[in-house]
């Protein structure tokens, strides 16, 4: 893997994982379609082409020369098959012009479209990493792997570990609630943890090994995150109170 596409990976990772814990539709929509920006360098520069600074043409660039780069497909594991989602060339069209809104120009956009415009981006990313293992002949999970690493310095750490513990045990909470109060579909979907996350990230060495491995600062976390679903909890109960 040349040392230039990786480079693009990590900063696709980065700016998809920017989007995700984005405050805002403009930000969530800006450093979304910026993942999707540099995966389209990575694919070029994997294909020998120089990215152009226009983003538009490189968009269209990268159209023509990998049409089938960011397409969907069943992933197989040890244990069985999974559905990975890929990504419409027109709608990342459309994507582009909304990113070019979002930086220079007023900007309103729902937070439920803004959230589908995030899981569109960290698409492209997946789907692209899948399509450039393939062309290097080696497994999906490595690149993704090597591409974490660059990004963050690890792919999973103690913390996202202890917080993905409590989202579980939260969301597992909401399905029990919706059953016996009738409506486990509708608290299911409307359960916060389903719009709320925390990692911890940083760019030195010493830091990020705490944060791999350091059981202490994951509990922590985990703590962290159930204290802030009950504040967003809070603000929703008072939204739904009209104060």
């Amino acid at each position: 893997m040349k040392e230039e596409v990786l480079l693009q990976l990590a900063l696709a990772k980065q700016y998809a994982h920017h989007a995700r814990f984005s405050g805002t539709p403009r930000q969530a929509v800006a450093d979304g379609y910026s993942a999707v920006d540099a995966m389209l360098s990575a694919l070029l520069i994997h294909g020998g082409q120089e990215p152009p600074r226009n983003h538009r043409t490189k968009l269209e660039t990268a159209r023509k020369a990998f049409p089938n780069a960011f397409a969907a497909e069943s992933v197989q594991h040890a244990h069985g098959w999974t559905y990975a989602p890929g990504a419409d060339w027109n709608s990342l069209e459309e994507y582009y012009k909304k990113w070019l809104a979002s930086r220079y120009e007023e900007f309103d956009m729902d937070a439920g479209v803004a959230s589908s415009r995030v899981r569109e981006a960290k698409a492209v990313v997946n789907s692209g990493i899948r399509f450039l293992a393939k062309a290097e002949k080696m497994e999906a999970d490595a690149l993704d792997e090597a591409a974490s690493l660059r990004a963050f310095g690890y792919k999973f750490s103690e913390t996202s570990n202890a917080v993905g513990d409590v989202h579980d045990i939260l969301f597992d909470q909401a399905e029990r609630f919706g059953e016996e109060h009738g409506s486990r579909l509708g608290t299911k979907l409307a359960a916060t943890t389903n719009y709320c996350d925390l990692d911890l990230t940083a760019g030195d060495r010493l830091t990020q090994r705490i944060i791999l491995e350091d059981k202490e600062i994951a509990v922590d976390a985990a703590q962290l995150y159930n204290a802030f679903v009950q504040l967003v909890d809070k603000i929703q109960e008072k939204r739904l109170a009209g104060c």
